[in-house]
């Protein structure tokens, strides 16, 4: 058995978990078990020297934790809080532990060194060098200044002088001793038979405990298999209604697909009967409308076309236009110079509403043949005229600078 002063952390439970430090800090052992009795540990903790602190990872510290300390008189530490899991990782890395109540057990301790850890220095530091330092750190754990704590070390013992006297004793006294000593046998033998039926107790109570222990792992088990069952559910509630959604969003596709091939058939009819020429309408004159409307109605070679609004457009859509084919463009706003000159150029007519009577029939619009064609043909007499005009002007240029 060792005197020195310890630091000793405990983390009692089913299974108990002791760690012992030096008042340096050092660890000095670490063990834990699941049959063990307060005075197993008490015994256990004599053999390496006083507890001057003990430590609990937990506030506030248990029964088990107050009757240590109680046993050795020692100092209670208890943080304010009780320490989080990953304070206790972080001070407990540094060594090798078995289980989670040696890692609790081992910060408790580490964290009340810690704690204590600039006091001793500076008690180190004040302490004078013919003095016991441990000491002094043990009367200022305890409550003392450091200047109370060196004061009180600093006073001569005082030498009693013992007179020695001759004693004798009698045979009355040695039958009383005796007897005293039997009772006290008698007495030790009473407490082994109790501290055994204790033991046997726990032991029965542990074992009552792993049965319990092993009946909530069961019902845990159907619980998490009960709650599979309901996620199971859910995921299937979920993809349920995400599949009702998608064949409302096709039965929507499927039905605007409808209406299209009505319209289309509709189209195709007035192309066929010659009463009215359908018009594939462009709603405006960007590349976005164009395209929309080649999506749903096809735009191919000799299709005509009608732009509710010409306004913004561009040699690129007209381009665009061109590259499939449109045999005419009807507008009934003004279209920019550039785009006008692209359909020029490529012989593309361009009318305006006020030129053609247009009528609008759903998606669509139809115009009199007639009065389309005539429309036609004046556009291309007066472009033809146009392009004459141009021609003279070019060579009367000519001749005027020869």
């Amino acid at each position: 058995m060792q005197n020195g002063y310890l630091i000793v952390g405990i983390d009692p439970g089913t299974t108990t978990a002791v760690a012992i430090l030096d008042i340096k800090g050092e660890l000095v052992n670490l063990f834990s078990s699941r049959v063990v009795s307060i005075s197993d540990v008490i015994e256990h903790i004599i053999e390496y020297g006083r507890p001057l602190i003990v430590a609990s990872d937990v506030t506030p510290a248990s029964n088990t934790v107050e009757k240590i300390k109680r046993a050795f008189n020692a100092v209670l530490f208890s943080p304010n809080e009780s320490l989080p899991t990953n304070d206790k990782i972080n001070l407990a890395k540094q060594f090798r532990y078995s289980n989670e109540h040696e890692r609790d057990a081992l910060a408790a301790a580490l964290w009340a060194f810690r704690d204590c850890k600039n006091k001793f220095t500076h008690i180190e530091k004040k302490t004078p060098v013919d003095m016991d330092v441990d000491e002094v750190k043990a009367l200022v754990i305890r409550g003392y200044s450091i200047d109370a704590a060196i004061s009180q070390l600093s006073v001569p013992d005082k030498v009693e002088k013992v007179q020695k006297k001759e004693v004798k004793i009698t045979d009355n006294q040695i039958l009383e001793l005796q007897e005293t000593i039997h009772r006290q046998e008698k007495q030790i033998s009473r407490l082994r038979e109790y501290i055994e039926e204790l033991q046997s107790q726990l032991v029965k109570k542990d074992d009552r405990i792993d049965e319990l222990a092993s009946l909530m792992d069961g019902i845990k088990i159907k619980d998490q298999r009960a709650l599979r069952k309901t996620r199971e559910i859910g995921r299937r509630d979920k993809d349920i209604s995400r599949l009702k959604k998608e064949l409302r969003k096709r039965e929507d596709y499927i039905s605007l697909l409808s209406t299209q091939i009505d319209q289309l058939k509709q189209f195709h009819t007035l192309d066929v009967l010659g009463e009215r020429i359908p018009l594939k309408v462009i709603s405006s004159f960007t590349k976005d409308s164009i395209l929309e409307t080649e999506a749903k109605y096809g735009l191919k070679k000799g299709d005509m076309v009608f732009i509710e609004d010409a306004g913004g457009g561009s040699h690129t859509t007209a381009d665009l236009l061109i590259s499939k084919g449109i045999r005419v463009v009807i507008i009934q706003n003004e279209m920019s110079y550039t785009a006008k000159k692209r359909f020029l150029d490529a012989g593309t007519p361009i009318l305006s509403t006020k030129e053609v009577n247009i009528h609008r029939i759903a998606d669509f619009a139809v115009v009199n043949p007639d009065i389309l064609y005539l429309a036609i043909q004046k556009w291309q007499e007066n472009t033809r005229k146009m392009r004459v005009n141009k021609m003279e002007s070019l060579i009367r240029e000519y001749k005027k600078k020869i």
